[in-house]
């Protein structure tokens, strides 16, 4: 009777002592929303990854819950899983990926178990003390060192993206339920050598489970996070041990991920000068019938000299300015052309332009509108700050631009109003 309370006792403590894992995991993860939410209040100007195709890679540590467990009676044993995922995400809140892993673990019995003096024989049937003219081994002295294979499909569900003033937020808050199939196979060790002393068979299982996941959009093109987990498995139990006591049957994992976007923005195969020949046209056919009305006299020939000025002006073209992913701030490196434009302006008092601010595709619709008119109040705020009048500086924002590659896109034109 000792024996036996005692045994309950410690699994017990052991149910106690998971369970208090998995609530101090949540608790962090949960702390991490908050954070989340505060960090895209104070960063909102672009968004993390609204649609498209993704990869990545994946590692993480699985802790195994059999008849035998990772938290053993001797010690805790890490195992390792290394994976690679790809999937599309369709909107800010939801996405779908697949996945496959491998990795490995090794558990040992519970101290309940070895309490109780069990023994494995050699025909994996558990006895309560060693069989003669049978191979027989003690709890006590067994690990079962498990391969772990997994091919799964998931729904990502971003808890940001269900709030107004964080969906376009580069924090992610992702739920991810997950189906798979799980391939286990246990081989059975000494602890004292981990030699082996029976040898497993490789078992199918019909995985079911969940992820929280965190992650954080670093640019463009890349993203890093971290997950933590649990993976039900139907079937034989993955160490390999006879069911005995412990129901338990599922590997809880957690890890670091680093994805990779694949989405590809339009080159831009639009040519935006033809106003300018247009006017160029317009005015050496103009220029003709002048001359032929009235040909010799001064006053037009100054007229005609006027003329030819007004042309050169027309040709006054001025370099876009570029910005950097998630900034409205101008980049040292820009600041040559916005000299060349600031000396145009003051060489041509007569000259107003207009400033139109652009952002790529990432991003909400609204966001980027209102980003790209930053981007071009910003230059405005230079150029007034050089001395050119605010009244000569119309700006615009005209949002995101699908027909520039992500770092062309990111730009700011300024355009004399002469050639609108």
């Amino acid at each position: 009777m000792p024996l036996i309370f005692m045994a309950n006792f410690k699994q017990i403590i052991m149910i106690n002592y998971f369970t208090i894992r998995i609530r101090l995991l949540v608790a962090i993860l949960a702390a991490t929303l908050p954070l989340s939410v505060a960090k895209a209040d104070g960063n909102d100007k672009v968004k993390s990854n609204s649609q498209g195709w993704y990869v990545g890679i994946k590692g993480g540590v699985p802790f195994g819950f059999s008849t035998f467990s990772s938290f053993g009676h001797d010690k805790t044993r890490l195992g390792w899983a290394a994976g690679i995922y790809g999937g599309y995400r369709f909107n800010p809140i939801f996405s779908a990926e697949l996945s496959a892993k491998y990795g490995k673990m090794s558990l040992s019995a519970h101290d309940c178990c070895v309490e109780q003096n069990y023994w494995l024989g050699s025909n994996g049937v558990l006895y309560k003390a060693g069989v003669l003219g049978m191979d027989s081994w003690e709890y006590s002295n067994l690990k079962s060192h498990v391969t772990l294979g997994e091919y799964g499909a998931s729904v990502n569900v971003n808890l940001l993206g269900l709030f107004a003033n964080t969906a376009n937020s580069r924090w992610e808050v992702a739920v991810s339920p997950h189906i798979s199939a799980v391939t286990t196979k246990a081989d059975m060790q000494t602890i004292a050598d981990g030699a082996d002393v029976m040898k497993g068979s490789t078992n199918w299982h019909f995985g079911y489970g969940a992820d929280l996941q965190v992650g954080y959009q670093l640019n463009s093109f890349l993203k890093v996070g971290v997950y933590s987990g649990w993976t039900g498995l139907t079937g034989s139990r993955m160490d390999g041990m006879p069911k005995h006591l412990h129901k338990n049957n599922f590997v809880w994992e957690s890890g670091i991920r680093l994805g990779f976007n694949l989405s590809k923005k339009k080159k831009n195969k639009v040519i935006e000068v033809a106003p300018t020949p247009q006017t160029e046209i317009q005015q050496k056919e103009e220029s003709p019938k002048e001359n032929t009305i009235q040909p010799e006299p001064v006053s037009k020939a100054e007229a005609k000299v006027t003329t030819q000025d007004t042309v050169e002006q027309t040709k006054v073209t001025f370099p876009n300015i570029y910005f950097s992913f998630n900034s409205i701030d101008i980049r040292k490196s820009e600041e040559v052309k916005l000299n060349e434009i600031l000396n145009t302006l003051k060489t041509n008092p007569e000259v107003k332009v207009t400033v139109t601010g652009w952002c790529d595709t990432q991003g909400d619709v609204a966001v980027n509108k209102r980003v790209s008119k930053q981007r071009a109040e910003a230059v405005k705020a230079w150029l007034v700050k050089k001395g050119i009048e605010a009244s000569r500086i119309q700006t615009v924002g005209k949002g995101s631009d699908d027909t520039q590659n992500a770092e062309n896109a990111r730009r700011v034109e300024t355009t004399d109003n002469r050639n609108q």
